[in-house]
């Protein structure tokens, strides 16, 4: 018996770990996420492994109505600053508990899948996320520092 409640305390403080929100900063513009959670990152800098997916959500408000949302995505590494050519343009199509058009204040979720190439190489970044509407209006924004590595 007492084998069987170490197992579920255990698998509970597992459970609640993998849960916990990622620490990310604010950017020059929009506002940050109500909660972030990035896969197996619960402290700074997460590590991102070559070969996978970076696997996130984030919880946001809107903070202006919106028929279309689109990602931005910059990485800053060696003081050089590029746009990240996220593949899947219609952040819409990602909503989780709400979809577009959004109206002010309405809550939902971004789930983001960014492929990590094997060729990136070793390297400590920060990336940038936004979600913009069609008016160029940011409807949520904040930063994370990353480790590109091997798994």
């Amino acid at each position: 018996m007492k084998v069987l409640a170490s197992v579920c305390i255990i698998a509970a403080f597992c459970i609640a770990s993998s849960l916990q929100d990622t620490p990310h900063s604010p950017c020059n513009d929009g506002p940050l996420p109500l909660a972030l959670r990035i896969d197996g990152c619960s402290s700074l800098p997460c590590n991102i492994y070559k070969g996978t997916d970076l696997i996130a959500q984030w919880d946001f408000a809107a903070n202006a109505d919106a028929k279309s949302l689109t990602p931005r995505v910059k990485v800053t590494f060696w003081g050089i600053t590029i746009d990240y050519p996220y593949p899947e343009q219609d952040a819409c199509k990602s909503l989780t508990n709400g979809r577009c058009p959004l109206a002010k204040s309405d809550k939902v979720t971004y789930n983001l899948k960014m492929p990590i190439d094997k060729s990136y190489p070793d390297v400590v970044l920060k990336i940038e996320f936004a979600l913009v509407d069609e008016n160029k209006n940011v409807q949520v924004c904040f930063k994370v520092d990353g480790q590109v590595t091997d798994k």
